[in-house]
């Protein structure tokens, strides 16, 4: 009964984790740039005493446990906004960006200009051309543009190139909030024209495909509910009939 009883548990707390993950994707399928998450599981077996008509002896029991989350990179759609701070990676690779934190990294291009004239993330921090420096224009300076290869200039003149790097393992790097990744990996490069101006990409959540992994998942929880009241329920009336049998 206690086995029983723990792999029902085991198995709410698996859909509770991915209930967990499907929440927070669609919380974000309107976030610039997101990436959906999956969990990942693994068997976990646990050698437990069993009574047979051969005597006791170790049988595996299969449990559950959580190792981590993984993102799709897949790319979102793009749209057009008209705005010529807006900038969209089309392909693979990450926007550079400086934190107090450190170098961070990004696919959400709504940048703008701060106070001082850096160009900065929605979140206020700089970014990055491919040495390293930050990106600043002069008050006066109008007429941005960005070209395929992430090239700016305006009309007093080049302004350096944004600094765009892949990375050999996507799925090594770490969340931190803001529409921010790390990683201790080093990044590539990119060169290339995949650089797209006045768009940004969208989040490559599918409502619908997680609206149908939502019910699922509810669905399993019901069911080990449900066993787990079933369960309890043959436990108290074995415990009754022991009881009445001893009387």
């Amino acid at each position: 009964m206690e086995n029983a009883l723990l792999l029902n548990l085991s198995n709410q707390m698996v859909a509770q984790r991915t209930m967990d993950v499907i929440s927070n994707n669609l919380a974000n399928m309107n976030t610039t740039g997101f990436k959906r998450s999956s969990p990942v599981f693994q068997e976990y077996i646990v050698k437990v005493d069993a009574q047979s008509e051969f005597g006791r002896r170790k049988e595996p029991l299969s449990f559950v446990r959580d190792v981590a989350s993984i993102s799709d990179m897949s790319n979102g759609e793009l749209t057009t906004t008209g705005n010529q701070l807006d900038v969209a990676i089309e392909g693979d690779g990450f926007f550079t960006v400086s934190t107090p934190g450190g170098q961070r990294y990004t696919r959400n291009g709504n940048f703008g200009r701060d106070d001082t004239g850096r160009l900065v993330t929605s979140a206020g921090f700089p970014v990055l051309d491919e040495s390293g420096g930050e990106i600043t224009f002069a008050p006066e300076e109008s007429n941005i543009r960005i070209a395929r290869d992430g090239t700016i200039s305006t009309d007093q003149g080049d302004r350096g190139r944004i600094g765009v790097v892949r990375f050999a393992n996507p799925n090594d790097m770490k969340r931190t909030g803001d529409s921010l990744w790390e990683t201790t990996q080093q990044g590539e490069t990119v060169t290339g024209n995949i650089v797209q101006q006045g768009m940004l990409e969208q989040s490559n959540v599918q409502p619908i495909v997680e609206m149908v992994r939502m019910i699922e998942t509810m669905r399993s929880y019901q069911s080990s509910t449900e066993l787990m009241g079933a369960t309890d329920d043959l436990s108290r009336r074995a415990v009754q009939r022991l009881g009445d049998t001893r009387v």
